[in-house]
């Protein structure tokens, strides 16, 4: 049996990249051949995924549509009328966020929004990766299983980068870390001016470490490390973009608090990479970030920047506290495992080979 996927950008360090991955490994091992057809192929990703133009039109197979904006993929999946076809609902940041960003990225969300509706009308099976992104399809009429993403703790088996660590780890500084890319829905701004209180009258010698692409946000971006220098603490601020997963490994293991100020996330893998590594995360509790944190971080429900410094500070010096919330992340760790996730694909994908329509509430067109 033939299962393979749609994805607009196999990119390096990316969640939905990481699902994809994980899927085709979690198929093949359960005897579907699997291949992975993209738009975009990431260097290091090179040989691992094909043109999405070369993909047969006469596909009869299951076909798998990572949905996260409009793109060409659409149009392919909509011609693939003798496949079993799947989406995977991997959620719509709002346009309101990039209107003053990027107008391309306005549009491809919009465009993204108006296609939704009708994929899922000719979809035989609707996932998403949390319930949070399932509600939104339910609000549409829709109902989806629900595969959250896994973390592949596999994946950090690599060498931490050692000059990196050391640098960081020689340091005694106070080092909080967020990693994720930096778009205005992230409100990394929050973090900044949280930060700022932190530095300025909590504890002075500390550092803000900022991991992420800013391709496409670069307007974004810029007004960012203008703040960082209006506010009078660019030096203690790290805008050091996307790093590999030696260098990423290390800032995990030498970081002392994980932030995120984020208002829209469909998942957000991060936090729980910062679990794993044993890093106390505060977080704002907006979208899917309550779900995926469960009981194992510090949700805030206000932006009170002054509170939220001087929380950070105490997930950094409370022995008791920090030991409470790395076990607890611990135990969030394993219960979204690749072991765990793997189960959940050999569930959902038990019907392929009757080729049974599921999940959709509204009648196939």
């Amino acid at each position: 049996m033939k299962l393979h996927q749609l994805v607009h950008t196999l990119s390096y360090g990316d969640a939905i990249s990481g699902e994809v991955l994980a899927l085709q490994r979690c198929l093949t091992k359960l005897g579907f051949e699997s291949e992975i057809f993209s738009i975009n192929t990431h260097p290091k990703y090179k040989g691992m995924a094909r043109d999405f133009r070369d993909f047969p039109i006469t596909f009869d197979g299951e076909v798998l549509l990572h949905y996260s904006l409009g793109s060409p993929l659409n149009d392919l999946y909509r011609s693939l009328k003798s496949a079993t076809r799947s989406l995977v609902y991997h959620n719509l940041t709002p346009a309101h966020w990039f209107r003053s960003v990027n107008p391309r990225i306005v549009a491809d969300i919009e465009r993204g929004l108006s296609e939704l509706p009708e994929l899922c009308r000719i979809s035989d099976r609707l996932i998403a990766d949390s319930a949070f992104n399932a509600g939104e399809l339910k609000s549409l009429g829709f109902d989806a299983r629900v595969l959250p993403l896994p973390i592949d703790t596999h994946k950090w088996d690599v060498p931490t980068n050692p000059g990196f660590y050391s640098q960081l780890k020689d340091d005694p500084a106070l080092h909080v870390l967020h990693v994720g890319r930096m778009a205005p829905n992230k409100c990394v701004e929050d973090i900044i001016k949280s930060f700022y209180f932190l530095q300025k009258y909590v504890h002075s010698n500390s550092k803000l470490w900022l991991v992420g692409i800013d391709i496409d946000t670069e307007v974004y971006s810029f007004g960012l490390k203008r703040l960082a220098q209006q506010l009078g603490i660019d030096e203690h601020v790290r805008f050091i973009g996307q790093r590999d997963d030696g260098e990423l490994k290390a800032l995990y293991q030498t970081a002392h608090v994980y932030m995120c100020m984020s208002e829209h996330e469909g998942f957000c893998l991060p936090v729980v990479e910062a679990m794993h590594f044993g890093l106390p995360v505060l977080s704002f509790a907006s979208s899917a970030l309550p779900e995926t944190i469960g009981a194992a971080g510090i949700l805030v429900h206000e932006k009170r920047h002054p509170e939220i410094a001087e929380l950070t500070y105490e997930l950094y010096s409370n022995a008791e506290m920090r030991k409470r919330l790395i076990d607890a992340g611990h135990k969030r760790v394993t219960e979204l495992s690749v072991e765990r996730f793997s189960s959940r694909v050999e569930e959902l994908f038990a019907t392929t080979a009757r080729r049974q329509p599921v999940a959709v509430l509204q009648a196939k067109a």
